[in-house]
C-alpha cells in the first residue's frame, strides 16, 4: 500500500508529496525518464507536478483541487498505475510519503 501526505490548503489545494530513495547510479535513467516526460502534461487532476532529484532521491510534488484522490486512484487502478511503471525499477526501496512539517506565503501586498 502507498502511504501519501495531503495537506489542505487555501482555496482547497492538496499538496501530496512522495519520497524515494534511488538505487546506486540510477540519476542518469531518471533524468532519462524527466526528459520524455516534459513532453507530456500531467494528469488533468493536478495544477502542478513538480519533480526533485538529487544524486540519491527523488520527490514528486503533486498540487490540485484533487491531488490526493488522484494520486490514490493511481495506484489504485492496474491500469493507471502503469503512469508510475517506469519510475520503479529506479527505486531502492518503497515509495514513501513526506509529511509535511512547515509552510510559508508571503502575503499579497494589498493594491
Amino acid at each position: 500500500m502507498i502511504h501519501v501526505l495531503v495537506a489542505v490548503l487555501f482555496g482547497g489545494m492538496d499538496r501530496v508529496v512522495l519520497v524515494a530513495h534511488l538505487r546506486p547510479d540510477a540519476r542518469k535513467d531518471a533524468l532519462e525518464l524527466l526528459a520524455r516526460e516534459r513532453s507530456s502534461p500531467p494528469e488533468a487532476a493536478f495544477d502542478r507536478k513538480v519533480i526533485f532529484l538529487s544524486e540519491s532521491e527523488i520527490v514528486f510534488l503533486f498540487e490540485g483541487p484533487d491531488a490526493d484522490e488522484s494520486i490514490r486512484g493511481i495506484f489504485n487502478d492496474p491500469v493507471r498505475s502503469s503512469e508510475i511503471g517506469p519510475w520503479l525499477p529506479l527505486f531502492d526501496g518503497p515509495l514513501h510519503w513526506a509529511p509535511e512539517a512547515s509552510f510559508w506565503e508571503r502575503e499579497a501586498a494589498p493594491r
